[in-house]
This record gives C-alpha cells, structure tokens and sequence, in this order.
C-alpha cells in the first residue's frame, strides 16, 4: 500500500515538468509569411518562373508605347512558352482556353498609382523592380509588400538625390495627352513627357471655366488640397 501510495506521489510529481519539457521541445506555429496574396484567375509562381526557368521581368511584362508603363501579361504572350510547356496543367490550359477565344485575363491589380500621379516605369528604369515591388523573385504569390505612398516615394527620391517637387510626380495629364494647366516645357522635358503641342499663350481664366475643362479626378483633388 505505501509503495503504491509513493508512485503515485513520483507520478502527479513529474507530471508538470514532463509536461513543461513537452512544452519547450514542441513545434512552434510557423512565423508570417507576409501580407496574404489576393486570388487570380490563373495560379502564377513568380519563384518557379524567375529561379527555375531563368526568366527576367521583361520577358512577362512588356514595356508598352514609350517604356512608361510595363503590361500585364495576356495569353497570346503566356503561350508563346506554353504551346509546349507545362500543357497538362490545369491553369495552362485555361490560358490555351483564353488564347483561342481572344479572352483577357483579368488579372488583380496588388500596385496601382492614382490617377493624379505620374509615374514612368522607365524613368525609373535605374532602380530594381525589387526596390518598389519587394523580393518577387522569391514568391509563389504576390502580394504588395512595399508602401507606393506619397512618403516613401519623396523619401526614396531624398535617399537618391533624384527631383522631389511637387511638378516630378503631379504633372497631371488629360486622356488626350494635354495638360489642364499651362504646364512649363522644362517640367515636362524632366518627366520625359513629349507635349503634343505648342504650349498656348497664358491668358487669366475664370474658376468656373477652368472647372469645367479638368477631368472629375483632377477637380477632387484640387478640392481636397484647396481645403
């Protein structure tokens, strides 16, 4: 009886330090990965096509027009590789799908400037696509990990010397290509945009005229700087 009666002391004992060693040498829950990347319509392994099959960004994202702005990329692009590549793969061939009904892929924006903003992919084409889109080479899926506000672009623009007044980012352009106001050829020659006529003679014009000839973006954001 008092052997049984010390066993069951040892026991109830050693139960809290078997259980706290159990404790210090479990798993632990893996760290975060990051931000959750949204869901697009077709699965795209930015690791898988920079690591392994040594692609550059060019290769999927074409500079358009001038190199201002880079595309996303659409199916005809996507099967000029995977005509023979990867066919049997669910996504590819939803893409070879797409290709042969002309359909777009309507991919999810994760960066994306406002309307007001400037901005030229190959004015910046100094930089590493890291330096504004975070270590894509090493990601299955993307999701925005770098900041595209107003502060850190003036921040990164103060760390490289490069222009910071409010005319390098805020020449703000209509759809046809003309600037609302009477923008001096020197700013636009600084961000690299061809004015498309001769700058008019500047002449005083009424508020309410000149309101009714800016876009709808471009009055809202005078409001809200005006206030």
């Amino acid at each position: 009886m008092q052997k049984s009666l010390l066993m069951l002391v040892l026991l109830f004992g050693l139960a809290p330090a078997i259980h706290a060693q159990d404790a210090g040498t479990a798993p632990k829950p893996p760290a975060s990965a990051g931000p959750s990347a949204p869901a697009q319509p077709v699965a795209f392994n930015h690791k898988l096509h920079i690591q392994t099959a040594k692609m550059g960004c060019n290769d999927c994202h074409e500079p358009r027009a001038d190199g201002a702005s880079l595309a996303l990329p659409q199916p005809p692009r996507c099967m000029k590789c995977h005509a023979s590549i990867a066919t049997d793969n669910t996504d590819i061939k939803r893409v070879a799908e797409a290709a042969k009904n002309e359909d777009p892929i309507l991919w999810v924006r994760i960066y994306r400037v406002p309307s007001f903003v400037t901005f030229s992919h190959k004015t910046h084409s100094g930089n590493t696509c890291e330096e504004c889109h975070g270590p894509v080479a090493e990601r299955t899926a993307i999701a925005q990990e770098k900041d595209t506000n107003m502060g850190s672009c003036i921040a990164c623009h103060q760390a490289k010397k490069a222009p910071a007044t409010c005319d390098t980012c805020h020449a703000i352009m209509t759809t046809n290509g003309h600037s609302p106001f009477e923008v001096d050829p020197t700013v636009l020659a600084r961000l690299h945009i061809q004015p498309t006529r001769p700058p008019a003679t500047t002449v005083p014009v009424q508020a309410n005229s000149m309101r009714a000839t800016l876009q709808p973006s471009v009055v809202r954001f005078l409001n809200l700087t005006m206030r």
